[in-house]
């Protein structure tokens, strides 16, 4: 998936298969009521996982998950997301 945010009004989300075939838009249009503009406190999230809390402490109960990840400057073009994703499909993931 990606998801492209011009910061003020805007937000498109796209998916695709990680092995084969082209991006498809899944959502292009207006950030959500209460969005617009947005507060930008800033955070890059490529992957999740680490400890799940138990009360008691001790406890590593999640595996995590690491996704691919690219950044770009700017509100990136169709053109520009496309290329990502045909270097993802390139990789051979299986």
């Amino acid at each position: 998936a990606t998801l492209k945010n011009n910061g003020t009004s805007r937000f498109a989300i796209k998916g695709s298969n990680a092995q084969s075939g082209s991006l498809y838009t899944l959502y292009d249009g207006a950030l959500p009521p209460g969005y617009s503009p947005m507060k930008k406190q800033g955070a890059i999230i490529l992957g999740s996982g680490g400890d799940c809390c138990k009360p008691d402490g001790g406890a590593n109960l999640s595996a995590g998950t690491f996704y691919e990840g690219a950044m770009v400057a700017g509100y990136p073009s169709d053109a520009t997301e496309n290329a990502v994703q045909a270097n993802v499909t390139a990789a051979g993931y299986r």
